[in-house]
């Protein structure tokens, strides 16, 4: 109701209590008018000098971390905010700490519900703390605010578009059994094949061994001595290796996903990233997954300090189809100047890119870890299993079976 309309009442209530010649009439007119007066002002200038903060203290959080959220109400105006409700949505996945999230009616969200008040010119700050258990990219709001006149009569309800978003990435598990894998054992073993050379320090030649890639074929000394020969090249300090991941869980891809077992893939994906980088290797990724806001190719070059990059960019997988990984090994054939050593890690390997493997393993090391139990046909191109069934929530290391 505007003030021009209250006074429009006020005066013809105060006429019927003049030709009346009630007093009590008048002061109850006069009161009705002074209360519509202050909702209406209340109303109108509710949000007035009002401002709502929300701030995560990371946006990036480690599986299982803690996050401190801020929430910040300020109310710079004279007119004090007697009541305020206040709905965030906050995203599923996050455990509170000392405090309590409901059940919200938007999809995979909870929301965090409070009242406060604000007197003249006063800031309020409130702390939560929650941990992280689910992987992904969570967004919290929007929030609806609701607020009115001190006695309740009548609300004013607003709603604050505003975003934030954190990255949770997949949890990092020990991997015992690394030095196998690579073929650089911390003691004597022996390894059938190498991620620790480098392909600019050639040492020299020698004849040609079932295994070598072609791309390491000396032709001039092939031609001279007219038997096959393949450069050596010396050890070096980092060695780039490239992960190579398979979303696609299934052997058909109309079989839909399995959202356990793409968070195992994840899991298995980052511990290996982050064991490569703890002994000195770049890693790169690449993958047929998709991302949540990035529907672009996942592609990240080896190099040095790209381990974090790697974690990120596996915290934003999506539980979606996946495209077909037939054109992730196709481009790791066409790149000639590619150098990385790969890591292949999926849970089926389709006949397809089988064939794509076969010749990729020609042109370069390529190590393939398998998640579950392979089919016979899988079996020759597994080099180490990951049971399907481990829990990787509660173990502490990657039962890596070389």
């Amino acid at each position: 109701m505007r003030l021009r309309s209250i006074a429009g009442f006020a005066a013809a209530g105060l006429g019927v209590a003049a030709l009346l010649g009630s007093a009590a009439l008048v002061l109850a007119v006069l009161a009705g008018a002074a209360l519509a007066a202050l909702v209406a002002v209340s109303r109108r200038r509710v949000f007035e000098g009002f401002s709502f903060e929300r701030t995560p203290a990371q946006r990036v959080v480690a599986w299982g971390g803690r996050l401190d959220v801020t929430m910040s109400f300020s109310n710079a105006k004279l007119l004090p905010l007697v009541w305020m409700r206040v709905r965030d949505e906050w995203p599923l996945g996050l455990e509170p700490q000392g405090f309590a999230l409901k059940t919200s009616a938007v999809h995979a969200n909870q929301s965090l519900s409070q009242t406060i008040s604000l007197r003249w010119y006063e800031r309020v700050r409130r702390h939560y703390q929650v941990r992280c258990v689910q992987r992904g990219l969570h967004r919290f709001g929007p929030a609806e605010l609701e607020a009115g006149d001190p006695f309740g009569i009548a609300g004013v309800v607003r709603s604050m578009p505003m975003r934030e978003e954190i990255v949770v990435l997949p949890r990092v598990l020990d991997v015992p059994g690394l030095e196998l894998l690579t073929g650089r054992p911390l003691v004597e073993e022996s390894a059938l094949r190498s991620l620790a050379t480098d392909p600019t320090a050639l040492r020299g030649t020698r004849p040609y061994l079932p295994g070598d890639p072609l791309r390491a074929v000396n032709w001039r000394a092939t031609a001279r001595t007219g038997v096959l020969h393949t450069n050596e090249f010396d050890p070096t300090t980092l060695t780039a290796v490239r992960l190579l991941l398979d979303v696609g869980v299934f052997e058909h891809a109309y079989l839909g996903v399995d959202p356990e077992r793409m968070e195992l893939l994840c899991v298995v994906t980052a511990s290996l990233a982050a064991a490569f980088a703890g002994r000195g290797f770049g890693v790169g990724l690449a993958s047929n997954a998709r991302l949540t806001g990035d529907w672009r190719a996942v592609d990240i070059e080896p190099r040095e300090g790209a381990l974090d990059d790697v974690l990120e960019t596996l915290g934003r997988v999506l539980v979606f189809p996946p495209d077909d990984f037939g054109m992730v090994l196709g481009a790791e054939l066409a790149d000639e100047a590619g150098q990385a050593d790969c890591v292949l890690v999926a849970a089926a390997l389709r006949p397809p890119a089988r064939e794509l493997l076969a010749r990729l393993r020609v042109e370069r090391p390529v190590t393939v870890v398998y998640v579950g139990s392979p089919s016979v046909e899988e079996r020759p191109f597994v080099d180490a299993i990951v049971p399907g069934d481990f829990d990787w929530r509660t173990g502490d290391a990657l039962p890596l079976v070389v």
